[in-house]
């Protein structure tokens, strides 16, 4: 009888202990990340025209909040403590139609179509990731760009790219910040390409 007592009190207490840790033990913490950069003014004069920006699109892997990695083309995983603090495609949005104000490529710039615009700029993210190769951390970014005449919806400029950069460390915010850079220098080269063709047509 005592043996059985005691064997009680034993499960008892180690029930009392186990329970104390698993409701005492914290929540993984969470992260959330965002592409920024704070783009350089023009030198130039402003387009004289409006442009409308449309949200832009997002291949379905990402359409989630989760920030995705890669150890291969065909193989992808979700992170479950690292987040975006919007959905990609608002965030990209947002990070162009930031980088056409601040530098002042149009004269006037527009989200909703509150007046007609000049030209419309619409884009499509096809990747967006961390590629883990060879225990090394890589960024990639894949995004499709167009500027449309709105009245005939002609495209008048295109510029996609797909660039892979190694990152300097191994936290998600060192990718995200390598990511920046490479929208930063991409989307240079597609206004160089607006400038160059819309003067050409003057």
């Amino acid at each position: 009888m005592k043996k059985t007592v005691a064997l009680i009190v034993c499960l008892l207490s180690l029930f009392a202990v186990s329970s104390c840790s698993l409701f005492s033990s914290k929540a993984p913490l969470k992260h959330y990340y965002q592409v920024y950069y704070q783009p350089k003014k023009s030198a130039s004069q402003p387009i004289n025209a409006t442009l409308r920006i449309k949200a832009f699109d997002a291949d379905k892997v990402y359409k989630r909040y989760n920030l995705v990695y890669r150890t291969s083309l065909e193989e992808m995983f979700y992170y479950n403590t690292h987040f975006w603090a919007s959905k990609p495609a608002d965030m990209i949005t947002d990070l162009v139609s930031n980088h056409f104000s601040k530098r002042q490529i149009f004269s006037d710039i527009i989200l909703t179509i509150d007046k007609k615009p000049n030209y419309v700029l619409s884009g499509r993210i096809l990747a967006l990731d961390e590629v883990i190769e060879d225990e090394k951390s890589y960024a990639r970014v894949a995004i499709n760009f167009e500027l449309k005449d709105y009245k005939t919806t002609d495209v008048i400029v295109a510029h996609s790219f797909d660039r892979k950069q190694k990152v300097e460390g191994n936290k998600p915010v060192d990718v995200v910040r390598v990511m920046g850079g490479i929208i930063e220098e991409e989307l240079e080269v597609f206004i160089s390409k607006i400038y160059e063709t819309l003067e050409n047509s003057d």
